[in-house]
């Protein structure tokens, strides 16, 4: 059932449609009611532009009729704060009658003349204009909003100014910093006693397709006033007061997100202090100082140049090395890819901390991850093109990165780790351990190294540093294999030479080919030799 305020609303706008639109020669105005009523009502006026504030997601019904005279009608919606969703539909009278019949089927549903969604002042014309009851049903997608409506089955909208048959804002220079935009006059301005100023709003969030639209987001929207009093039935006083209880107008945006400039007759505007590579939003709008309304020129996005490329390139297959010397500090690199790739390798290694590790090409990123220790990666199906390779440090000082790219197998000299790094032992005796460590699927060359540990330096144990390319001078190399570990069993190897009751770090390290400097370490592995043989 609907509430008693909407059947009040329908009684009222069927008795004046029997009433007044039966009379085909009379004049009738649509609900031919006050503007002030408005707000109880929900009736739409005739020729008059009325002001609704909307609820978030709350779908708000605006009624009006129109006689038997079949004029065609105009309609204007406006929204403010945010995008709304409306579609108008339309009933006869002969429907209403047969809703009134106790047979249940007989009720029909209203036919839908016309929808739309969208921020733009948005206008529709209904030539055939058949007499009856009109609903619009309106509401709003992003946030609590105000929202201007007209209707007329006379005139259009009026008093918001002309726009120039081009309506466009044409970008004439743009830089890393700055740009400039320029549009045509609208056409009435005049030499003597200009009525017409133009305005513009430049931000990095989204267009403002209203100048309503502008001015929510720039200063922010008040809650809507309170009614003046009606009939005080208790079902609409407590209507009223749960509606203002649950209204939220959106806030005034942050200082310095929306630039917002009166330039007079001027018609071309150059912003300064922008940001190299960044979207911006620009809305021009024409005003009329007299009636305060405006219109939107059609809204522009400019994306300002990118900073110049630092020429570093990235070779195929070759490993890089960089060591952080600031917090968050930045590296800047490119890849360049000469054929489309159906997979490129990327192996990155990190020492301290995270580090944001991201590659993009001009249309999108195809990459963006944070890394911590050892990864490897598959990029699949890359274009032809040059990539952005962009590096961030992590919050702390230090730190190093190594990491490789690579659009063929056999240059891709980045050695593998298994997620078990460890190393353990069995069968240790005064001369010899066995060890063992898991390996991976594709041939590497494995070398272990032993140091003997005093006993001043046992409670002292060197903690190894995981970027070093270097051994330490006092470890020994034991032996150097390679091995190609198809199931991912445990490699084993026994360690001789070993003297008796004596403490000793086991190194093992791998590399991808015998020639590479670079290497990979496994955990190390402390041991202590039996006292006697």
């Amino acid at each position: 059932m609907p509430r008693l305020l909407d059947k009040a609303r329908y009684i009222i706008l069927l008795l004046l449609y029997t009433t007044l639109g039966v009379q085909s020669e009379d004049e009738f105005k649509f609900g031919d009611t006050e503007t002030r009523y408005f707000y109880h009502s929900k009736i739409l006026p005739e020729k008059k532009e009325v002001t609704a504030y909307l609820l978030h997601n709350k779908t708000e019904k605006i009624f009006f009729v129109q006689g038997e005279d079949q004029r065609p009608f105009f309609l204007s919606v406006i929204p403010c704060a945010s995008s709304v969703e409306w579609t108008l539909t339309h009933k006869s009278a002969s429907e209403f009658s047969s809703e009134s019949s106790d047979s249940p089927s007989s009720s029909q549903k209203p036919t839908v003349l016309h929808k739309y969604t969208g921020r733009e002042f948005h206008s529709f014309k209904y030539n055939k204009g058949l007499p009856g009851l009109y609903t619009i049903n309106i509401r709003p997608l992003e946030s609590d909003t105000y929202v201007n409506l007209y209707g007329s089955n006379r005139f259009q909208i009026k008093n918001y100014p002309k726009l120039p048959k081009d309506n466009t804002v044409k970008v004439k220079k743009h830089s890393r910093k700055s740009f400039t935009v320029e549009w045509q006059s609208s056409p009435e301005e005049t030499p003597f006693d200009n009525i017409i100023e133009y305005h513009i709003a430049v931000n990095r969030k989204h267009s403002f397709d209203t100048f309503c639209s502008l001015m929510s987001h720039y200063k922010g929207d008040q809650r809507p006033p309170l009614p003046s009093p009606n009939f005080n039935f208790s079902d609409e006083i407590q209507r009223e007061r749960e509606f203002l209880k649950k209204a939220n107008p959106i806030k005034a945006a942050k200082k310095n997100e929306i630039t917002y400039k009166v330039l007079g007759v001027k018609t071309k505007y150059t912003f300064n202090g922008a940001r190299p590579g960044r979207k911006y939003f620009v809305n021009v709008f024409v005003y009329n100082k007299q009636t305060g309304k405006a219109s939107a020129f059609k809204s522009l996005v400019v994306r300002t140049k990118s900073r110049k490329r630092q020429g570093v390139r990235i070779k195929n297959g070759k490993i890089n090395e960089h060591k952080f010397t600031k917090p968050k500090q930045r590296l800047t690199m490119e890849f360049k890819v000469n054929k489309p790739a159906k997979e490129v390798l990327l192996g990155v290694h990190v020492c301290g901390g995270k580090i944001r590790f991201q590659i993009r090409n001009k249309k999108k990123k195809v990459f963006s991850r944070r890394i911590k220790s050892h990864k490897e990666f598959i990029l699949k199906d890359l274009e032809k093109g040059t990539y952005t390779v962009r590096i961030k440090g992590s919050k702390k000082v230090g730190g190093d990165v190594r990491f490789t790219l690579s659009t063929k197998r056999n240059k891709y000299r980045f050695p593998r780790l298994p997620k078990d790094t460890r190393v353990t032992t069995s069968n240790a005796t005064c001369e010899n351990v066995t060890i063992a460590w898991l390996g991976e699927t594709q041939r590497q060359k494995f070398c272990v190294y032993k140091t003997e540990l005093s006993e001043g330096k046992l409670n002292r144990r060197p903690k190894h540093d995981q970027c070093s390319n270097e051994i330490d001078k006092a470890s020994e190399l034991v032996f150097c294999k390679r091995f190609k570990n198809h199931n991912q069993q445990l490699l084993r190897e026994t360690i001789t030479g070993l003297k008796a009751n004596s403490n000793y770090t086991i190194d093992v390290v791998v590399k991808r080919n015998g020639n590479s400097k670079f290497f990979l370490r496994y955990d190390s592995l402390h041991i202590k030799t039996e006292k006697t043989c």
